[in-house]
């Protein structure tokens, strides 16, 4: 059966003084590894180059296929108790072999192999299995930037990255700018119909509010793409 990756976020109350600041949505990008994996980044997408993302909470994962209610993940072997945590040697946007968090960069600078997710005295309490090589999230599950004064998590331009882009709305879409903050990796032939609910905060760099914002996004998989093409073009032929 082939199934999709859905992103939703659950928004909470905004303090903010403007529409136009903040997170205002959510992009990823779809690929397929040459591993026959699917890899899936998702970012928050910001307003302006200034804007933080503080963290992501309430994070729930379910499958709509055989009654399960925790979706399955590809966790890489070898690498202790690291589990959803980011590291400094392996968990970048090539891995294909791993799942995990992250908010952001090292020190805010271009991409070199150092993420960081949950820094300092540990994860959300919610997320059970941070550290261990379960390949599920855990309900209510969260992680963030500690302390959140860190240039880790300033938005950063998408422009270059590769993959299927899906938008959460049309606002994601007209921007750019965003703060990586997960990395999954589905094995080959499993692409998954995956529910994400959850809720992301921000820092407005430009007035200091915090918000949080809403938004859906239905993650078609690489190969799904490729094959939804196919069938469309078969259907205009037959109605030809």
């Amino acid at each position: 059966m082939k199934r999709a990756f859905v992103f939703i976020a659950s928004a909470v109350a905004i303090a903010t003084t403007s529409a136009d600041a903040g997170v205002i949505g959510y992009s990823s990008f779809a690929r397929t590894a040459s591993n026959g994996n699917t890899v899936i980044d998702v970012f928050a997408v910001m307003s302006n180059a200034s804007d933080r993302l503080l963290n992501v909470y309430n994070a729930n994962l379910t499958t709509t296929q055989g009654g399960s209610t925790l979706a399955t993940f590809v966790q890489q072997a070898g690498t202790a108790t690291r589990g959803w945590k980011p590291d400094a040697t392996t968990s970048t946007r090539s891995n294909i072999v791993d799942s995990f968090m992250t908010i952001g960069v090292d020190g805010g600078a271009p991409y070199d192999g150092q993420y960081y997710a949950s820094a300092g005295t540990g994860a959300d309490g919610n997320f059970t299995n941070w550290s261990s090589l379960a390949p599920t999230v855990p309900v209510n599950a969260g992680w963030f930037l500690s302390p959140p004064t860190l240039p880790d998590n300033v938005a950063e331009s998408m422009a270059g990255m590769t993959g299927t882009r899906t938008n959460s709305n049309a606002a994601a879409g007209n921007s750019n700018l965003g703060v990586w903050c997960s990395h999954f990796v589905i094995a080959a032939g499993d692409v998954g119909a995956r529910w994400w609910n959850a809720t992301a905060a921000s820092k407005d760099g430009l007035t200091g509010a915090t918000i949080t914002n809403t938004g859906t996004m239905l993650i078609p998989a690489p190969g799904a793409l490729a094959l939804l093409g196919l069938a469309g073009f078969s259907s205009r032929r037959r109605r030809a």
